[in-house]
C-alpha cells in the first residue's frame, strides 16, 4: 500500500512538473477550461486580488478587413501589441513582422516586393528610457547567424520551468481566489495595504501599476524639463531619419498613454510628457497619437483589472493606424 501511494504522489508530481515546463501542455489544457487562466481578469487584479476590480478581461470581436494593401508592416512593439492582443488579421497591411520594442539587434530584412512602413510603439512608462539616445531596436538589415559550439548549448541550457505557471495551476482557480480576496480585503481595510506593485487612485476606484505612479523615470508624476523634452526629440528626429535611411517608406513613432495618465490624476500633477513631445515645435517624427481620445474616453478605454487598453482603445489605435496605411501613397 506505501509503495502505491509513494508511486501515486510520485506521478502526481510528475505530472505538476510537466505542466510547469510546457506551455503547449498548460495551454491545452486553459483552451479546455480545465486549468483557469490567472490573467483572465487582468494582470492588476492577479496582483492584488481585490474583489472590487475582479472583471473578465474584455475578448475583442475580430472586425474583417477585406481590402489589405500591399504593404509591409514592421511593428515594434511593447506588451499593447503582443502576440495575442494583436496580430496581422487587425491590419490591412497584407504582410506582418513584429518584434519587441526592448529588444536590441533583431534580424530586419526589407520587403523589396511592396511598401515597407515602421511603427515604433511603445508605453508611455518607458519612454523617456526608450529614446534617452535613438533607438536602435532593428539596427541592422541583416544579423548574422552565429554557431554556437554543442558544449556550448548544452552548458547555457536553462530548463523551461516556469514558477509562475506552476502557481496559476495550484492557485488560479476561482476557489481559490475567494480566499486570495479576503486576504486583500484585511491588507486593505485593516492595514492600508495592497500589492507592492499596484496602487489605488486617490478616489479608490482605479487600480493602477506602481512604476506609472512612484517616484522613478517611469512615473507620470515626475517633472520632467524642458531639456530633457528638447533631447528626447532630437533623438526621435534620428531615429526617424536612420530607419529612413534603410529604406523604409515611412517610420512612425505611438506612444501609449500609461492607465494612471488618465485615471490616476488625482495623485499628483501630470507631467504632460505625451503632449509635450507630440506637440514639440521640432519634432519630425510621424506620430499615431491616441492621447486625446483616451482622455476623453477615461475608464471606457481600459480593462478594470488590468493596465492594458480594451477593445474600445486597442480600436481606437488600429483605426488611427489603418487609416494612414490606407492613405500611404
Amino acid at each position: 500500500m506505501n509503495q502505491i501511494i509513494k508511486y501515486i504522489v510520485i506521478v502526481f508530481f510528475a505530472v505538476l512538473w510537466f505542466l510547469g515546463c510546457s506551455k503547449d501542455a498548460s495551454k491545452y489544457l486553459f483552451d479546455k477550461k480545465i486549468l483557469k487562466d490567472d490573467y483572465r481578469y487582468g494582470d492588476l487584479y492577479r496582483l492584488s486580488n481585490l474583489r472590487k476590480f475582479r472583471v473578465p478581461v474584455d475578448v475583442c470581436e475580430q472586425k474583417e478587413i477585406t481590402d489589405k494593401k500591399p504593404i509591409h508592416l514592421f511593428l515594434a512593439g511593447d506588451s499593447f501589441t503582443e502576440e495575442g492582443r494583436i496580430s496581422n488579421e487587425n491590419f490591412v497591411s497584407k504582410s506582418y513582422t513584429r518584434g519587441f520594442v526592448a529588444q536590441p539587434n533583431q534580424a530586419l530584412e526589407l520587403d523589396k516586393q511592396t511598401q515597407n512602413v515602421l511603427i515604433v510603439e511603445t508605453v508611455e512608462r518607458h519612454l523617456r528610457e526608450r529614446f534617452a539616445q535613438p533607438w536602435r531596436g532593428w539596427d541592422t538589415l541583416h544579423v548574422p547567424n552565429v554557431d554556437v559550439p554543442l558544449v556550448d548549448e548544452v552548458m547555457n541550457y536553462d530548463m523551461p520551468y516556469n514558477a509562475e505557471l506552476e502557481e496559476t495551476i495550484f492557485f488560479g482557480s476561482d476557489f481559490m481566489l475567494f480566499f486570495k480576496e479576503i486576504k486583500a480585503w484585511i491588507n486593505l481595510n485593516v492595514f492600508n495595504k495592497t500589492d507592492e506593485k499596484v496602487r489605488l487612485s486617490a478616489d479608490g476606484q482605479h487600480l493602477l501599476y506602481y512604476l506609472d505612479v512612484d517616484p522613478g523615470i517611469s512615473s507620470g508624476f515626475v517633472p520632467v524639463s524642458d531639456g530633457e523634452i528638447d533631447t528626447l526629440v532630437q533623438h526621435a528626429n534620428q531615429t526617424y531619419a536612420y530607419y529612413k535611411s534603410l529604406g523604409f517608406d515611412e517610420v512612425y513613432l505611438s506612444v501609449i498613454p500609461n492607465k494612471s495618465s488618465i485615471l490616476g490624476r488625482d495623485l499628483g500633477v501630470y507631467n504632460d510628457l505625451i503632449k509635450r513631445v507630440e506637440n514639440h515645435p521640432n519634432l519630425q517624427f510621424p506620430i499615431i497619437s491616441i492621447i486625446s481620445e483616451f482622455e476623453k474616453g477615461g475608464a471606457s478605454v481600459y480593462d478594470v483589472g488590468d493596465t492594458h487598453w480594451n477593445c474600445k482603445g486597442k480600436y481606437i489605435w488600429l483605426d488611427k493606424v489603418n487609416g494612414l496605411l490606407r492613405n500611404l501613397k
